[in-house]
């Protein structure tokens, strides 16, 4: 799993036992904490294998992980027992085809979504179809992100950055495309209608006909927090929100001042075909949690210059094990805190943590392990808080 960090807090905490007083915490500037994840509870499943986390009921009584070699979903209490399995991808008519794009979610206490090829499919508990929706257009993706969430629900609608509107006249990248694309669909939920909304901002280098950007360079991050959305593009270092009542202008921009960012230069080309893998490992914001007002959990990778690629592929001659050890040790990654002025240090966290699997609060934040160098016979998710060190 050591490579998937590259197709991929959060704000201090106010009573830390055997930690900073408060009042010396809020003083220090950000740029100058050390931030954690530190690990003060867990949950040990009951089963022998790999499971990743995907959701947490809002209720906090169920607990939803996955499989990720079969797609099968499991559910269990808060004491780790499971009480549900299932898998339903296959040809079945209850079933999603071809591919989930993101992990399910809990759309409510007794329902789960599933974001899939054509659309929405929502499911009992118990693994039941109890609602379908589908755009009738075939989506299209520019990176699948099978570990990571992208979905904003409401109490009456579902947002998520769908492609593929009008691609047969648009086609799914190019100058065209980057002044017409609107980058998210709103799913009405009584009735079952969608509704394609934002655009690129004109703020955001992507809203340009005069040079093209690969599609994978603006594949779009959001999250939704009160009545706000929260928009990023995957190799813009910027942060676009939206209040709920208007999805197609932001109200509000802020520049993320990362002290790295390899930000690809886009092509001249009308329409893109063909790209070099050069092009692939840019700077990238994988994931993007508003804690609080104008405050941010952040994952991001640096990225490679053309040099640096070509200078770690010489070394390898392909794209293996080896290679990826090579651009680690030039492009960094992981997690930062963004107050919407400032960034933290990269955060610290022990290595048997791995992805993140739910945030709840910057007191509650749960990662599922990290298989590949923590060995168990048993499933364990972690319970972690932010603290300065």
């Amino acid at each position: 799993m050591k490579n998937q960090r590259w197709l991929f807090l959060l704000s201090l905490l106010l009573v830390i036992s055997c930690g900073p007083k408060s009042e010396d915490i809020l003083e220090k500037p950000l740029a100058e904490q050390q931030l954690e994840f530190e690990i003060y509870d867990s949950l040990v499943v009951d089963y022998l294998g790999n499971l990743y986390l995907a959701d947490i009921s809002p209720d906090g009584k169920t607990f939803m992980l996955f499989n990720d070699r079969n797609d099968s979903i499991f559910l269990t209490n808060t004491e780790g027992k499971i009480f549900s399995k299932f898998m339903r991808k296959g040809e079945g008519p209850e079933d999603y085809r071809v591919s989930r794009y993101n992990p399910p979610q809990f759309l409510n206490n007794s329902e789960i979504i599933i974001p899939a090829w054509k659309g929405f499919y929502c499911y009992s508990f118990s693994g039941n179809l109890t609602r379908r929706f589908e755009m009738g257009y075939n989506p299209s993706s520019s990176l699948l992100d099978l570990y990571n969430n992208k979905l904003a629900v409401t109490k009456s609608q579902v947002i998520y950055p769908w492609e593929g509107r009008n691609g047969d006249s648009l086609g799914v990248q190019g100058k065209s495309f980057q002044l017409q694309t609107k980058r998210l669909e709103v799913l009405d939920l009584e009735s079952g209608n969608f509704t394609p909304v934002a655009p690129f901002p004109d703020q955001s280098k992507f809203k340009t006909d005069r040079k093209a950007f690969f599609n994978f360079n603006y594949t779009t991050r959001l999250a939704g927090l009160g009545d706000s959305i929260y928009v990023t593009f995957r190799n813009e270092p910027k942060i676009f929100i939206y209040h709920l009542k208007n999805l197609n202008e932001p109200s509000k921009i802020l520049e993320i001042p990362f002290e790295e960012f390899i930000e690809k230069a886009p092509k001249d080309e009308n329409n893109l075909t063909s790209y070099d893998m050069k092009d692939v490992y840019s700077g990238s914001i994988n994931l993007l949690i508003p804690t609080g007002e104008n405050r941010f959990l952040i994952n991001y990778t640096r990225g490679l210059t053309d040099e640096e690629y070509d200078q770690a592929f010489s070394k390898t001659g392909q794209i293996n094990q080896e290679f990826y050890e090579e651009i680690s040790k030039i492009s960094t990654f992981g997690w930062i805190l963004f107050d919407g002025k400032t960034n933290s240090p990269f955060i610290e966290k022990r290595t048997e943590i791995g992805s993140l699997g739910k945030f709840i609060s910057e007191d509650e934040i749960w990662f599922t392990p990290n298989y590949s160098e923590v060995e168990k016979d048993y499933v364990v998710l972690y319970k972690t808080r932010l603290v300065s060190k």
